[in-house]
């Protein structure tokens, strides 16, 4: 086998997440699963579970995201996947809070105070939080 194709292959997975980056004007006009699909599946996978291309890279078990509910009673806490999204949770694998991965990631600038900007940005996590529910399993 030829090891250095490893390396190569792991490389071109994280080039290609990194090209695909939408636009903040294409980012205001997408759907929950198209913001997933677009920030959330090269490490948690198409379906939630954890499995993306670029998990096993990752040092922290990437979790199952369709178990979220079964982790917390049974209820979907939204608040607090709100909140892991949009920075307030420090997630370790998520990498450093002032890494531009999350919630920060959907503001022009990275020191918007804009009361306005501040609600649309809440309103671009709310579309992925409402798809992040869609997705648990009982």
């Amino acid at each position: 086998m030829k090891f250095w194709l490893i390396p190569v292959a792991t490389l071109t997975v994280l080039l290609a997440a990194c090209a695909s980056q939408p636009t903040q004007r294409e980012v205001m006009q997408m759907s929950g699963l198209e913001m997933y699909q677009s920030f959330c599946a090269s490490c948690h996978g198409v379906g939630g579970e954890g499995d993306g291309p670029v998990a096993p890279l990752i040092k922290i078990h990437v979790p199952d995201l369709t178990r979220i509910a079964q982790r917390h009673g049974g209820e979907f806490p939204a608040e607090d996947v709100h909140r892991s999204i949009d920075g307030r949770f420090d997630r370790p694998a998520h990498g450093p809070r002032d890494m531009p991965v999350w919630g920060w990631q959907f503001y022009s600038s990275q020191t918007s105070n804009d009361p306005a900007e501040r609600a649309r940005v809440n309103a671009l996590i709310d579309r992925l939080v409402d798809y992040l529910r869609t997705l648990q399993k009982s």
